[in-house]
């Protein structure tokens, strides 16, 4: 989807506080042979405060740093990604989120898409927008909180650790620091068994013992123990393919894009190599960023922009690509042009900043 006049106002993230997985190793939480190979430092742990409490923390922030151009009643739509439980069975966390900063009666929605759910919210958003008059506005929010003992950061899930923390991002008609100049969605649906286990159930998760996810995947692997290579060849061709396609619509090329926000997935995951082979360095990603605070599940993209921001690693007129992926499998990606810096924001003076260590909260 290419798009005219759609613009990223503010940004807002509340992360939790920094865990050195060194800890995690030392104290038999973490599989050291998974610490090295992942090659992951860090991660943000929430102790006590929930994830849409999180989402409303950032959403703060970010309409904060909005100021007196963005009123309440000009946000139009409220979407809430997440990847894992939001505190509460048969609940409206969008609804809760809502009440908590805008107000209003503006629709309230779930975006479910796992870990690529902020990149499919703030596709929704832009299409959404593309209809409404200058002044319309979507306020975008994700919140991840992973713990025990219904999930296991360390161990459920394979190839990463699970982070807790919560993101916003404010779009609008009205020209703010950067335009999103293309959105692009896309899946492959043939690969959904893989994490949906041996068959479905009649009610959610106990909550007694850690969800495993690892087994799901370990079965759906030994019923395809041919196919592995070119399974795995399609899952990272699934993200590489819609990056490529956003970069298209944008009529940009890889070498003229600045930086490259991604997952925040360890190294063993295959689309790392895809990068490389694209010709795209780690030092052009966010990678010494989320290495230091691991997934935040659905908030991964917007985090990593705003990491950049605030360090000073972009300037006006660079151009950054926004990807993501989740299980189903979907994939999303965007490319946005930074027409100048938020004054929220701190410049870097002469060199580009290095990425800056996540504070401990």
């Amino acid at each position: 989807m290419l798009l005219n006049d759609i613009y990223l106002t503010s940004l807002g993230v509340r992360l939790g506080r920094r865990l050195d997985l060194e800890e995690a190793v030392a104290d038999g939480r973490y599989a050291s042979a998974e610490h090295v190979a992942n090659a992951l430092l860090g991660v943000t742990v929430s102790d006590d405060v929930f994830a849409p409490d999180l989402a409303v923390d950032a959403a703060r922030v970010a309409l904060e740093r909005a100021g007196t151009d963005l009123a309440p009643e000009d946000v139009r739509l409220l979407l809430h990604a997440s990847a894992y439980f939001q505190g509460q069975d048969m609940w409206t966390p969008a609804s809760y989120i809502q009440h908590h900063t805008i107000g209003g009666n503006a629709p309230a929605v779930e975006i479910d898409q796992k870990s690529n759910g902020g990149m499919a919210a703030l596709s929704l958003a832009a299409g959404f927008l593309a209809g409404c008059d200058d002044d319309a506005a979507v306020l975008v929010t994700t919140g991840e909180r992973f713990c025990l003992p219904g999930f296991d950061r360390f161990r459920t899930e394979s190839g990463t650790v699970m982070a807790d923390g919560g993101t916003a991002l404010v779009l609008g008609r009205t020209p703010g620091f950067a335009r999103v100049v293309s959105c692009v969605l896309t899946s492959d649906s043939s690969l959904e068994h893989m994490y949906r286990g041996r068959g479905l159930k009649d009610a959610p998760a106990s909550g007694d013992k850690p969800l495993n996810m690892r087994a799901r995947k370990t079965d759906f692997m030994r019923k395809n123990l041919d196919d592995l290579e070119s399974i795995s060849l399609q899952i990272a061709g699934g993200i590489g393919d819609c990056l490529q396609q956003a970069l298209d619509e944008a009529k940009t090329d890889v070498a003229d894009v600045r930086r490259f926000v991604m997952p925040h997935n360890g190294q063993t995951v295959r689309w790392w190599n895809m990068l490389a082979d694209m010709g795209v360095g780690q030092e052009r990603t966010t990678w010494e960023f989320g290495r230091q605070v691991s997934h935040l599940g659905s908030g991964d993209q917007c985090a990593g922009l705003e990491h950049l921001l605030t360090t000073g690693q972009l300037e006006p007129g660079d151009r950054v690509v926004l990807a993501g992926t989740g299980y189903g499998f979907n994939w999303g990606a965007a490319v946005i042009e930074i027409l100048h810096l938020p004054s929220w924001a701190t410049a870097a003076d002469g060199d580009r900043a290095a990425s800056a260590p996540v504070p401990q909260k």
